[in-house]
Formats: structure tokens, sequence, C-alpha cells
């Protein structure tokens, strides 16, 4: 086969970057489809990545979660450098591991990276990040005292060799997890989203006269490294620093955010020296999950057209002092590290907005909230069941916050259907909750009031994760916080707001979600505006 050597004029790097991305895309719909968890197949906890043959990022699935997007890359490139340099790869390969701190950053969230050959050559690498719905230990969510009660952890282990499983590797896991078919029903999905990856990219190089894609990887970085220095270049130098409060296990163990984004020319660096320390509760998060969280936000303030890889990240510097809360060292507990991540937007535009106002948008009304439910059915079927619920957008510099969702995770609801059938509850509510978005010349979004009962016969293991019951989301340049949100459970009874806890047959479970924060002062809001918001009920009179 005659091979294509020269450089890619625009229109064929556009056309074969597009191509890249519906790649990415179709393994992550392969993966959504054959996954037997409502966290991967309802929810899109999971993320794909196409690396070149170093392991830098080319294309990210478009309904992939921020966070995975930026760690598989971290990975790949740790993959390579510590544990199978690139003689050790062969075809057929899978590598997977959990480790916190080489993949995102709590042991549910399962990595697996696959070589990519051509014509008998290396030539780039596909990776798969999902969220197991169980890996043995506490349940998941932040009530575990230390790592090693959050279950099992792989170190990077060939999961799959030369194209034979690797059984011992899959019986370990099955004698350790809770509903094993789910989890590995999960981690073959991810197995198949790669080999379909695999397979479309060497459709494409069949096509193209293309024997690798190295060359084209470094043009497509390239130019998403040019747009994303150019756009930081436009903001004005200078050192901002942000504080921000959060409820921490929402008693007496509150934490605190301390940020400081120093913008130099093309440049950004964020620092988050002066952050609270360790957790008791499982909310610490590890400095790649960190990184991915933080560099996020920055990207979409600056470069948000441009599709995610290595290059848009190149101009990005993320630092925290060693075993903060935001670099988390052994044993702390890191479960639920994705309220914490989930809040680092908040810090990062509130930095922002001392230097681009006018492209950065207010506090979201939550971390997103996470609630696991397991028991027994009442015909003895196990089950680890995920849902995941929103508070409102904040404002932006032009319009409303959306209502009831949130920023920057994007995992989707699970429907209310699937939730009724998989599980012994009742959904008795889910609305609006009015005035919960925070005033200002753009309203924040909307929280919701969504309640379950328990209708079966047995008491559920159940672990809660939810932020901002003591604490707001900020307003920014003028706009009001945001209302909080609340917990209570019927019949009365003690109830923490982040861990585990049983939820007994009868009982009624009533989560109120926080609003978004406001933009702006009040006083120039359109007056059209709060008369369509009192019609429509969303503040009342």
């Amino acid at each position: 086969m005659q091979v294509v050597e020269k450089k890619y004029d625009s229109i064929t790097l556009s056309i074969l970057w597009s191509r890249l991305i519906s790649i990415v895309d179709e393994a992550g719909t392969t993966l959504q489809r054959t996954s037997f968890s409502t966290v991967t197949r309802e929810s899109n906890d999971f993320a794909v990545v196409l690396m070149d043959s170093s392991g830098r990022s080319l294309a990210q699935s478009s309904i992939s979660v921020p966070s995975f997007l930026g760690v598989l890359p971290m990975l790949t490139q740790a993959l390579l450098k510590d544990y199978f340099p690139p003689k050790d790869w062969q075809e057929g390969d899978v590598v997977m591991t959990n480790d916190p701190w080489l993949c995102a950053g709590h042991k549910p969230d399962i990595g697996l990276v696959s070589p990519i050959f051509f014509q008998e050559k290396l030539i780039g690498f596909i990776g798969t990040i999902a969220h197991s719905p169980d890996m043995g230990g506490a349940l998941w969510g932040a009530g575990a005292r230390d790592l090693y009660e959050e279950g099992l952890m792989v170190p990077p282990t060939k999961l799959r060799i030369a194209g034979k499983p690797n059984q011992m590797l899959f019986n370990l896991i099955e004698a350790n997890v809770r509903a094993p078919h789910q989890t590995l029903g999960d981690i073959r999905a991810q197995i198949a989203a790669n080999d379909q990856g695999i397979k479309s990219l060497t459709q494409l190089l069949i096509e193209n006269k293309m024997n690798e894609i190295d060359r084209l990887g470094e043009q497509i970085i390239d130019a998403s490294e040019k747009a994303m220095r150019e756009a930081i270049a436009e903001a004005p130098d200078g050192i901002y620093p942000y504080e921000y409060e959060a409820d921490g296990d929402g008693k007496l163990e509150p934490v605190k955010f301390v940020a400081t984004v120093k913008i130099q020319g093309d440049e950004i660096h964020i620092d988050y020296t002066g952050t609270s320390g360790p957790h008791s509760l499982g909310i610490n998060a590890v400095l790649n999950y960190t990184y991915a969280y933080t560099a996020y936000p920055v990207k979409c303030t600056f470069s948000p057209s441009v599709p995610n890889n290595e290059g848009a990240f190149r101009p990005i510097k993320v630092t925290a002092p060693e075993g903060c809360l935001v670099n988390a060292q052994k044993p702390v507990p890191l479960g639920a590290r994705n309220i914490t991540g989930n809040m680092l937007h908040s810090v990062v535009f509130g930095a922002l907005a001392q230097a681009v106002p006018d492209k950065v948008q207010a506090d979201c009304g939550s971390a997103c909230w996470c609630i696991v439910l397991n028991g027994m059915h009442d015909d003895g079927r196990e089950f680890v069941e995920y849902f995941f619920l929103n508070g409102g957008y904040g404002a932006r510099p032009d319009q409303d916050g959306v209502h009831v969702l949130s920023f920057p995770t994007n995992v989707a609801n699970v429907p209310i259907e699937v939730l009724e059938n998989d599980t012994p509850v009742l959904v008795t509510r889910k609305s609006l909750a009015p005035n919960s978005g925070g005033d200002g010349q753009y309203r924040g979004g909307l929280g919701q009031v969504f309640s379950i009962k328990h209708i079966g016969q047995k008491p559920i293991n159940i672990s809660i994760l939810t932020e901002k019951t003591q604490t707001e989301a900020h307003g920014i340049c003028g706009g009001e916080n945001g209302a909080r949100g609340s917990i209570e459970i019927i019949p009365e009874r003690p109830l923490a707001p982040k861990g585990l806890d049983k939820f007994y047959p009868g009982e009624e479970l009533i989560f109120t979600l926080p609003g978004g924060g406001g933009y702006g002062p009040k006083a120039k809001r359109d007056p059209a505006l709060t008369i369509r918001d009192k019609a429509l009920g969303y503040i009342s009179e």
C-alpha cells in the first residue's frame, strides 16, 4: 500500500479530526449499549480517548465525563514509562488498573488501555474508564475510614494477553465484588469499546492510505495548543486569588479551598496552597484528578469550541501541597473524591472573574449528589444501583442558569422507570425547587426536590453524597448566592449528609437540591424576566 507522507492541508485535517472524534464516539456508544450497570448505561459515567504512540490524547468521546478524559492520557503515559514499555505490548492486549493515583482518583473507576497495531507496528492506544458498580469493601461513597476499606485495588495488569483473557484476574474480581455480573459485564463492555475503536481506526487508515497517526496527531495537538495559547494571551497578566468554603462532612469538619491563579503571557498556573488538609471522610482527591477538573474549566473559559486533546492542556499547570485535600496521599480514603473535584470549577471561575469576567459563570448548585442503593430483592437477587441528582446551573454573563443541571460533570439521570424497576423504591416526587436560584442580572438555575419511598420488605444499604447543605453556591460579579440544599427522612431520625446508612421499609427520603449562583447585580435584571419567573413559579410573589 502506498502511504501518504505529506502534511495535511486544513480541509483534510478537519475531516480526519472529525473522523477520529466519530471513532471514539462510536466506541463510547458500544460501551454504553453493552454495559450492565445503570451508572454506565444510563448515567454515561465513562470516557473513551484515542491516543498516539506516546500516549498523547488526540480525540475524546463527546459524551464522556471531563475527569476521565483528562486522566486517561496520564494513565497511558505512566504505563509506558513505568510498567509496560512499547516492546512489552502485543496485539490483543488489554491492561487494567483502578489504582487511584494512576487512574481516575478512586477504586470504582476502572481504566482499560489497549494498544493499536497496524501492519505489525504499534501506532497508538485507545483507553476507556468506566465507573464500576462495585469494587468490594465499604459501599461506594464517603464512609470508608481509609483506602483499604474501599475495596480491591488492581495494579496495572494485563486483563487480556494477546487476545486471550487473563482468567485469574477475572476470577479475583468476581470473588471480591457485589453483584459481580454487573461489574464483570461492564468490564467486558469496556473491552468491546476498545476493540470497536481499533476496528474503526484501522478502516480509516486503509481508506486514507495511512500507516500511522502520530503525524496527524501532531498537527491536531499543535492546532489546539495554538488556539489555547492565543486565548490565554488576550487575558490580562496577573495573580488572582480566591477562597471557597464547602461542607466537608456537613457537620463538624468543613473544608476550604484556596486557589491562586497566575496568568503570564500565554500560560496559566493554578496553585492550591492554603487548601484544607486531608479529610476523615473519603472526599480527598489525588492530583491527577485535581488537574483534570481544574484544567477543564480553564479550557471552557478560554477555548470552549476546540475539541479536547493534549494540546489544549499544555499551557495549563496545576500544583498543590502534597497531602492536602486536593493532592491526597495514602492511606486516606478517596471514594467520594468527585464531590471535591466537582467544586473546583467554582474556585477557578471565582479567580478568573477578576481577569475575564465576561467569560466565566457563577457557581453551580451542586457538586452532583450521588446516591447508591445496595440490597436484596424479595426473591434473593442482589442489586447495586446508582442515581445522580443535580442542583441548578450557575448564571452566565448573558443568560440565566439552566434548572437542574450541573457543571462540570455531565453524568445523566437514571430514568425513574429504570430506578423503580431495578430497586424496591417508589419515586414520590420530582419537581423544581422554587426560589432556589441566586438573584442577579441573570438568575441561577433552580434546584429540585426528589423523594423516594422504600416499598420493599428488606432494609437497603444506602450511601449518600450531598453538598451545599451548609454552604451556598457563590454568585459572581455581584450576583447573589443560591439557596442551600437539604436532606430529610420520614419518619424523622438522624441522617448524615455524607456517609453510609440503612434505608428501612416504609421510610421516605426527601432530597432538596441547591440552586445555582446569580451573575451580576440584580438591579440590572430585565423586569420582564422577573415577571416571567413569577408566572412560571420559579420565584414567589
